[in-house]
C-alpha cells in the first residue's frame, strides 16, 4: 500500500504567482543593496536602499505578471 502524502487537501501559503513576485523582488532588493555597498555607501544606507527596491519591484511585478492561470 502507498502511504498518503501529508499535504493531502492541505491548502498552499502561497500561491506560485506570489512567490514568484517575491523572489523576483527579493532578488532586485538584494542586487541594489548589493550595488550600494560596491559603491562605497554604508550599511544603513544599502538596506533603505535595497527596502524601497523590492517595494517598487513588488509592484511592478504584480502589475506585469499575469494572475489568469494561462485561461484565456
Amino acid at each position: 500500500m502507498a502511504k498518503e502524502s501529508r499535504t493531502v487537501g492541505r491548502p498552499y501559503l502561497l500561491t506560485v504567482r506570489a512567490s514568484l513576485v517575491l523572489a523576483l523582488s527579493l532578488l532586485v532588493g538584494i542586487a541594489a543593496a548589493g550595488l550600494t555597498i560596491a559603491s562605497g555607501g554604508d550599511w544603513a544606507g544599502a538596506l533603505l536602499t535595497g527596502g524601497a527596491a523590492v517595494g517598487g519591484a513588488i509592484v511592478l511585478f504584480n502589475q506585469i505578471i499575469d494572475d489568469s492561470d494561462g485561461v484565456r
